[in-house]
């Protein structure tokens, strides 16, 4: 007896094999998943459904995966989802942004020539997580992964996901265009379990029997379970009947005949597809894309949901079917028995089936997400709609409705060069932002065009021109937003000096460049008497020393004014104000960076008047940002150290035209003394209350750049800055 109950206790001490996982059926399935993505962000989104026929967005209908933190083109598109037997769940999307010259991600339409044609990225975004909340991400190169055949590819897309039970392993299917000039064919490869990257060069699933035709956008499930004897599917190339196998699969895909829509095969083998149907199932008459088919829960309907590309806005459409042999239309996302609840115009989606535990546990993490309060970080990355970091530099925000809209320059990640333009994003709360794209354009370079070309595409903003600090406002009467900016031609570093000017119907854009130069010339400053002009016109340059006492003081007396005269003053880093009475100031610094000019604006916004006042006189002050409280004028500005920050300036006057008097630094707290190492750029109303608005700049990234936002108080009837590591704004 006691050598029985020895050998059972060291049968108990024993380690035990690990509890496998259980595999969840449809019974235990109590929510619908659908995932898409949006041609404005190029992110993920997801919605949640309870009856598969209303849809409802998680985090309010925001991205809940940014394009451009997991994209090596920083956008996805077309992602697909799915419930792998392995109990992870796999996204797998398309590595493309196909705005990315819109958005300022990059300078030229696509990645590569045109000649690889339409998208032509070579990139899968692989995507894998077990509870949809943390996900792990890798993008897979066709051309890195398989350069013997697929070292030249023309474009990879759509990729999806399924699992093949025979090789116990991801099977991810797409459309590849093997080179330039060919036609899109369905290709699959396999992943490995950790969907890091794909182990198997990619094998033709299909192509169109008509040469002339392209195929994309396959879509696979398996119908081993379904009571239809009689339907015919292709076991290889030969017609059998569905009991004398035991699974089968049924692919949707598009045919892009004219117009494009959806087709199927059916067949016994998960990777070779030969059972051509020339009939479409969708109900469409004008093209579609992107089908995907999901099940209803407990019961013998089966979805088949598509993309509608050729309408506007675009849509989704659905269709129904029991038998796979027959397909009852079921119309458009918010026009039939299919809802969207709080969000619109999805792209290229799919749909899951998930437990009401983890739907529950989707909505209440996304949740909690929108309930954290929106507050401002100074210095720390800000992201837009899309994920990207904000690329607005040197900027300000106009107010128009109920919409603020940031312009800035849009800096490059070696260079502060404009190669792209000025950037627009919108936000109703100052806290989220929504890249509007490029607001105006730098010309191509003319070094890269025929010389034919070079007449019709001269002009002063051409890429790798200087164009920096760009303002927007808005003229009641001309219906016009009128940009301005400071701009130095391309190559002749910082001695153009000029402002330039553009003009838009729509505060985003596109705008028109009109005009550069510079300020005011053949005009002296306004408080000029005859007796000022009699000094100014006795002093020449030549005749002083730079920065000694005497070369100071004919600075003050007006040196530069004098010399620039005739050519019109210089013109840098510069601010907008619109005054109480709609009449508008631009705001610069001129004379070498000496001295601010303060210069009243035509009824139009679009040239200067020729009234004009000197502010500060050889103070050397840059980067004006100017704002109005109580009838007082305040202007902070910087000093001029190059890149490097420095102790902010503060001045007042009773009256845009002076006198000015200036104050003591308004910044406190740490690295005040530097203005929090950055450099002011705007000041923006917000109700009754003020923002400080900031660069911290870097040279050597410029791309990387960060903003300080800082809200002014008042104390003794001054201006004060605190640092604040984190604040709320203010209600507007």
């Amino acid at each position: 007896m006691k050598q029985l109950i020895i050998l059972l206790a060291c049968l108990l001490a024993l380690p035990t094999a690990a509890k496998t996982k259980r595999v969840l059926t449809e019974k235990d399935m109590g929510a619908y998943l659908f995932t898409f993505f949006s041609d404005p962000t190029h992110a993920l989104f997801m919605a949640i459904s309870y009856d598969g026929y209303t849809f409802t967005p998680l985090n309010n209908g925001e991205p809940v995966i940014s394009g451009d933190s997991i994209a090596e083109q920083h956008g996805i598109r077309d992602p697909h989802i799915y419930r792998a037997p392995n109990g992870k769940f796999y996204i797998a999307m398309t590595d493309l942004h196909i705005f990315g010259k819109q958005k300022g991600i990059r300078t030229t339409q696509w990645e590569r020539p045109e000649k690889f044609g339409w998208g032509n990225n070579r990139g899968l975004v692989l995507m894998a997580s077990e509870d949809l909340i943390h996900w792990t991400h890798h993008v897979a190169r066709i051309d890195k992964l398989f350069p013997e055949h697929f070292g030249e590819v023309a474009c990879a897309w759509a990729p999806q996901t399924i699992w093949d039970p025979a090789v116990g392993k991801p099977m991810v299917y797409f459309s590849i265009r093997q080179q330039a000039g060919g036609r899109t064919k369905l290709y699959y490869s396999y992943a490995d379990e950790d969907f890091t990257t794909l182990e198997t060069e990619p094998q033709l699933l299909f192509e169109y029997p008509d040469e002339e035709t392209q195929v994309i956008d396959a879509d696979i499930i398996e119908i081993d379970d379904l009571q239809i004897d009689d339907l015919p599917f292709s076991s290889g190339s030969k017609s059998v009947n569905r009991k004398s196998v035991n699974r089968k699969y049924f692919m949707t895909y598009v045919s892009q005949d004219n117009p494009a829509g959806i087709k199927y095969m059916i067949s016994d083998r998960i990777n070779h597809f030969d059972d051509f149907h020339p009939e479409q199932i969708d109900a469409e008459s004008g093209a579609c894309e992107a089908p995907n088919v999901w099940k209803r829960i407990g019961q013998n309907k089966w979805v088949i949901m598509y993309d509608i590309y050729s309408i506007r806005p675009n849509n989704f459409g659905f269709v129904e079917t029991s038998d796979f042999k027959t397909f009852t239309p079921l119309g458009h996302f918010g026009e039939g028995v299919m809802k969207m609840n709080n969000f619109t115009s999805p792209k290229h989606g799919s749909v899951i089936h998930i437990t009401k535990a983890e739907a529950k546990r989707l909505e209440n993490y996304w949740n909690e997400q929108q309930r954290k309060p929106k507050t401002i970080r100074s210095g720390e990355l800000w992201r837009d709609d899309s994920g990207r970091h904000i690329n607005a530099h040197g900027g300000g925000i106009l107010k128009y409705g109920d919409t603020y809209y940031w312009f800035g320059e849009h800096k490059s990640e070696r260079t502060s060069d404009a190669l792209v333009g000025v950037m627009c994003y919108a936000s109703k709360d100052l806290v989220n932002w929504r890249n509007c794209g490029v607001a105006l354009s730098v010309t191509p370079s003319l070094n890269s065009q025929p010389s034919t070309l070079n007449s019709q595409l001269s002009s002063d903003i051409e890429s790798g021109c200087i164009l920096e600090r760009p303002k927007v406002i808005y003229n009641n009467v001309t219906k016009k937003f009128c940009m301005w900016f400071h701009l130095e031609l391309k190559g002749q570093g910082y001695n153009a000096a000029r402002y330039g000017v553009a003009v838009a119907d729509r505060p985003e854009g596109p705008y028109k460049f009109l005009y550069s130069q510079r300020a005011d010339a053949g005009t002296w400053p306004v408080e000029w008497g005859e007796n000022d002009i009699a000094v100014a016109d006795t002093l020449v340059a030549t005749n002083y020393k730079e920065w000694t006492p005497a070369w100071r003081i004919a600075v003050e007396q007006g040196l530069m004014v004098k010399r620039d005269f005739g050519t019109g003053q210089m013109s840098r880093d510069m601010t907008l104000f619109v005054d109480d009475d709609g009449k508008a100031y631009h705001i610069f610094s001129s004379e070498e960076n000496l001295t601010l000019h303060i210069a009243e604006l035509t009824a139009d916004y679009l040239h200067h008047t020729g009234r004009y006042t000197r502010m500060a006189p050889g103070g050397q002050n840059e980067a004006p940002a100017i704002f109005k409280h109580d009838d007082t004028y305040w202007m902070i500005t910087s000093g001029c150290t190059g890149w490097a920050p420095n102790e902010a300036r503060m001045f007042s006057a009773p009256s845009i035209w002076g006198p000015w008097t200036q104050w003591p630094n308004p910044c406190r707290g740490p690295l005040a003394e530097k203005t929090f190492n950055g450099q002011s750029t705007f000041v923006l109303p917000v109700g009754d209350q003020y923002i400080f608005m900031a660069d911290i700049w870097r040279p050597h990234h410029p791309i990387d750049a960060r903003y300080i936002w800082l809200p002014i108080e008042f104390e003794d009837g001054k201006p004060v800055i605190r640092w604040r590591d984190e604040w709320s704004l203010p209600n507007d």
